[in-house]
């Protein structure tokens, strides 16, 4: 269901709002379990929450933006199959009025993002150190001209207006004289209030109703795929290295009890019915894409082939194939 925002500047329908990524959460409960490739998982989890913490701060400055009393669409958090259909392609923010779309891309990094040679050329410094970063003119470009691909011919017309936006006020720009429009490209979130505005003033052709971008919005909204967390594969683990059990939900320990039909935990006394399902989740996230039946028994310490069998099967998580003696669970896509 949407979420409707009124000012008196703009009226905007919001399909699609960011949510905290659930890889934070994986992530903080990994930690609970593995001491191997620790430094990497909390390094993950920084940039993850950092990441979120920016674009959070961004909807502070987009409740204020104008554009000229036209209606908005916004989605946010978007993740769609590229053309080669293998890949994926990520839009933080897209704003769509009937004039132009808006795709704003947030950089959550401090330091100084440096374009020389007309922007062909660019380089990410940090306390004077050099780092790896995707171009990140090239990445909205590519962005635009994905989501261009997705909505087909009779939107080729119309205007997206692609920004970076710059979430640390001590970030730096830097450019060489040919590379002075990047400042329009590229900008703190202080300054977005000023590109819409530009952007309203160049681009006043209309091109759709707002029942069509709100019925493209929520075809976007549907088409979104929640990224795979496949965290055994990024960090190389391997079973030995994650700690099974239940984890605990009100104290957060290792392991609790199997009660009949409830979980017991023997630290906090806390007791739950369905705290078997994160920790179904987190041998798929942090050991291997598949559970056996003795797999699940061992993960989840309980004894019989029926109780784990039961405890899989009605989790809500999981699909199957294989005959019932030799079945295999995986994840639901």
């Amino acid at each position: 269901m949407s979420n409707i925002l009124e000012r008196k500047d703009v009226i905007a329908i919001i399909i699609k709002k960011r949510q905290e990524p659930e890889s934070i959460l994986m992530l903080k409960r990994g930690l609970k379990r593995i001491r191997k490739r620790r430094r990497d998982m909390e390094l993950e989890l920084r940039n993850i929450e950092q990441g979120y913490q920016a674009e959070c701060q961004l909807d502070f400055y987009l409740e204020r933006i104008g554009i000229n009393s036209n209606d908005v669409v916004v989605l946010q958090d978007l993740r769609l199959p590229a053309t080669d259909r293998h890949s994926f392609f990520q839009i933080d923010n897209l704003l769509l009025t009937s004039h132009f779309a808006v795709n704003i891309d947030v950089k959550s990094q401090p330091g100084t993002f440096t374009f020389q040679n007309n922007a062909r050329n660019f380089q990410y410094a940090l306390h004077g150190k050099k780092y790896g970063m995707m171009h990140p003119i090239s990445q909205v470009e590519e962005q635009r001209d994905q989501l261009r691909s997705w909505l087909g011919t009779q939107w080729e017309n119309y205007p997206i207006v692609n920004l970076v936006a710059l979430a640390d006020p001590n970030a730096e720009i830097v450019t060489d004289s040919s590379s002075d429009w990047v400042y329009d490209w590229v900008m703190p979130f202080a300054l977005l209030k000023k590109s819409f505005k530009r952007a309203a003033d160049q681009y006043t052709q209309s091109f759709f109703q707002l029942s069509e971008l709100t019925r493209v919005g929520y075809q976007l909204a549907q088409a979104h795929c929640k990224p795979e967390m496949h965290y055994w594969k990024r960090f190389g683990l391997e079973q030995g290295d994650v700690e099974s059990g239940v984890l605990c939900p009100f104290c957060g320990r290792l392991a609790m009890d199997r009660l009949r039909v409830i979980w017991d935990c023997p630290h906090c006394g806390g007791r739950d019915r369905h705290a078997h399902v994160t920790s179904l989740l987190d041998h798929f996230v942090f050991v291997k894409p598949t559970m056996t039946n003795q797999e699940c028994r061992e993960f989840l310490h309980v004894e019989k082939e029926y109780t784990a069998r039961t405890l899989m099967t009605n989790a809500g998580i999981l699909d199957w194939y294989g005959s019932k003696s030799g079945r295999v669970y995986i994840l639901k896509k």
